[in-house]
This record gives structure tokens, sequence and C-alpha cells, in this order.
């Protein structure tokens, strides 16, 4: 059995879906096959933009958008099947519209927007997205239905960004395939939203459906996973930014963690830990080309650098004080501040009269600095915005003298074990120096 996952790009129009229903068909004739699918690419954004004009009692203007994404799945499921389509669908869809509305006019009634809520808005376009799917495979002579990822996943903790409860959903998911024919049929599951003991709605921050997919390939011992996108796998460097990069045709589990918890947008950084130990491969594919080349991951220990990737919006916080040499809880009281406010750091650098850290641009805002300026007596902070993340990742990093003649770093940040290295520098620097760095690397 194949665990199949389409992202928001690989359902975003009526041609889209129907390239994607003859790829899990195509399939399903040498293996049995499910399917993820995620909400069709920039919907979720526009939902987002909606619970806020609700928050704001601005009903004039989210029920125009609402409408308009409305008439969007129901113009694609009347295309996917020639303008006849079947009434179910069309009613399933217009009885989640209703459903929202309701929820929103509340919202905008309250005028407040718990995450409870936010989650119930959500995921109503991930069951949208399952249904044409499901409906794209069903116009392809093969049996489909869509599943909610709530009633197999079982998860913990809060409303918006948790993780999986691994023995209750093993548990869901067991019971799911006794009740199923796979030979007869072909499910579509949402991934954005599961539920808990207690039957509530949570959601997985953004880009989890890669997550959801390796955790159901490993709970069904699937043969591999295959997470259509839309590039051909994985490459050593962004091709806007590098001429030539390296597409890799495999790479190992350990490496592509490293890929993704530096920020690269092609996996999530939970998603080789379900896998990783029962060695089930993920392939990278491209939905717009599906016989490009593509990327396996799975026990590869090559030794050799793998990739560079890039994060323009970072900032550079540096506490400098002399009165930090030889004295004690300096650091922590800084990085309370942080975790008061729930803000991850992505490095720090210590010397011994000053630290520095790194975040995201998005978490630089008026209420960290108001919360710093409460314990300004301990340090004088500077500040370097316009700051671009470099992340090199590979196998033996001590083994490359490759930061020779390389003058523009402005902070650096090695992993003990030496699978990476992040360097920051200024985001006017940052092209021509991974330009510069991928030359020596790949190019020697």
């Amino acid at each position: 059995m194949k665990i199949l996952k389409f992202g928001g790009t690989s359902v975003w129009s009526k041609e889209m879906i129907e390239k994607t229903a003859k790829i899990v068909v195509d399939a399903k004739k040498e293996d049995s096959i499910i399917v993820v699918v995620s909400a069709m690419s920039g919907i979720t954004n526009t939902l987002i933009e909606i619970c806020e004009l609700a928050k704001n009692w601005k009903q004039e203007t989210f029920f125009p958008l609402l409408e308009s994404i409305k008439e969007k799945h129901i113009q694609v499921a009347q295309a996917l099947c020639n303008n006849n389509c079947d009434i179910f669908f069309t009613n399933e869809i217009n009885k989640y519209i209703i459903q929202l509305e309701d929820i929103l006019k509340w919202v905008s009634l309250l005028k407040q927007l718990s995450d409870k809520w936010k989650a119930k808005i959500l995921y109503f376009w991930e069951i949208l997205s399952s249904l044409l799917v499901s409906l794209a495979i069903s116009q392809a002579w093969y049996p489909s239905k869509n599943y909610f990822s709530r009633d197999l996943l079982i998860c913990s903790w809060k409303f918006i960004d948790w993780d999986c409860n691994y023995k209750s959903s093993e548990e869901k998911i067991t019971d799911f395939l006794k009740n199923k024919d796979l030979e007869k049929e072909i499910p579509v599951i949402t991934w954005f939203w599961w539920g808990d003991e207690e039957g509530n709605i949570y959601l997985f921050d953004r880009g989890g459906s890669d997550y959801v997919a390796t955790l159901l390939g490993r709970f069904w011992q699937a043969s591999s996973i295959e997470i259509w996108t839309d590039v051909d796998g994985i490459m050593s460097a962004d091709p806007r930014i590098v001429e030539t990069p390296i597409l890799w045709e495999e790479l190992d589990y350990s490496i592509c963690a490293e890929f993704a918890i530096a920020g690269a947008k092609v996996l999530h950084p939970k998603t080789i830990s379900p896998v990783q130990r029962k060695e089930i491969a993920i392939v990278i594919k491209n939905t717009f080309n599906p016989k490009a080349p593509w990327t396996k991951i799975c026990s590869n220990k090559s030794e050799w650098i793998k990739g560079i990737h890039i994060d323009d919006n970072q900032v550079i916080l540096s506490f400098i004080d002399p009165a930090m040499i030889g004295s004690i809880g300096y650091i922590s009281e800084v990085v309370k501040v942080f975790s008061s406010l729930k803000i991850s750091l992505d490095a720090i650098a210590t010397t011994e009269t000053s630290f520095s850290l790194s975040l995201r641009k998005k978490d630089y805002t008026e209420k960290l600095l108001e919360e710093l300026e409460k314990i300004k007596e301990f340090f004088h902070l500077e500040v370097l915005e316009n700051i671009t993340k470099i992340s090199l990742i590979w196998t033996h990093i001590n083994e490359y003298d490759i930061l020779r003649d390389v003058w523009e770093i402005v902070m650096m940040s090695k992993w003990a074990y030496g699978k990476s290295l992040t360097l920051f520098v200024k985001t006017n620097d940052s092209k021509r120096l991974i330009q510069t760095l991928h030359k020596k690397i790949f190019q020697k």
C-alpha cells in the first residue's frame, strides 16, 4: 500500500485536480492507494483574512470573500463532471458553507476569535478539497470517498499546533482499515483538522500534511509515501538563486530532517520521525511534471554536502554588558522574556561580554520590545534587521574549509554533531554569498 499526499498547488484548479486524479488512478494499477490532500492553494490564507474581518465586525467585507471561494469550489465541481455534477456534491458544499457562515456570524457578533473557533473555521476548506478530489477520481471510473482525519488521528494539547497521540491514533486507524476494502475504493483524507478524545477540533500548523501522510504510512505500514508538490524533488539550492543546482536522487533521513528544521518548505519538520525507524521511504515528486526525476528519502549515508537553504526573514538581537563576565543567570533572564511570549529562537551565539540571538521577523514586535524594556538595566541592546539565515546541511561539516575569504558573516551557529552550519548575513549580501558557496562546494 502507498500513501499519496497532494499539496495545495496540486488541487488549486480543475485541470490540476484532474491531473492529480490521473496520478492516483495510475498508481492504483500497481498497489492499494490512500490519498491525503490539502486545501486549494491560497484558500487557507483567504480564510485567515475572513477570520480577522469577522472578528472586527466587517460582515459586508467577509461575506463577498466567502461567496467567491464558495462559487470557485462549485464551479470546479461542475467542470469536473461537465456541468452534470451529482447533486450530492453541490449540496455538501452548500451545507458546509452554511455552517461556516453561522460560525462567522457569531464571531462577528461577539467580536472575539478564540483558537477553538478559529480551528472550526479553518478546517472547512479541506473538506471541500477532499470532496473535489474524490469526485475527480470517481469521474476517472474508480470508486472513491472522502474521510476526515479527525476520525483517524487523535491529538492532545491546544487547538492550534499540537502533536499526535500515537496509541489512540493507531487504534483508530486499525479499526478504520478493518472496515475498508482498498481493492475496491480509494479513500481521500483531509489532514488539517484532527480530534481529541472529547471530540474537539484541532489544527496542525501549516504544511503539516506531510506529517499526516507519514503518520498514516507508519500506522498502515505503507510500502512508501509519495509527496506530490510543485518542484522536482529536493535540490542543493534554490534554482531561483543558483542557476545549476543539483537534484538529489537519494537523501538520508537525518539530512532531510535538517533541511526541514532549517525551514525548507518542501518538507514539514516533523515529517521524518514517524517513518525513519520503520525505514519507509518518502518520495518527493512534481504534480506539474509527473515524469520528472524525483528524490527518494531513505537510509543513505553518503558523506557529502546536501544543500543550502535560505531564509530572508530574520532579525538579530545582541545583548551587550561587560558585567556578564563571571555572572550567573544573565542569559536566562532574557530568554524568559521570549519564553513568556512563546517566541522560538533560531540560534544563539555568546562571548564573555555579550550574546546574540536570531528570531523570525514576524516575532520582532512592539510587545517584545516592551518586555525587553523592563529589563534594559541589565544590558545594552543592538538590533540588526534585514538579515538572511543561510543553512548549510551535510554529514561531515568539519572536512570543509569553505568559509575562507568569506567576510560578510555577522553571526554563525554550528550543530554540535556536525550536520549543519548556520550563517547570518545582511540580506543584500546573501544572494552573492550563496552563489559563491554553492560554486565552492559543488563545482570544484
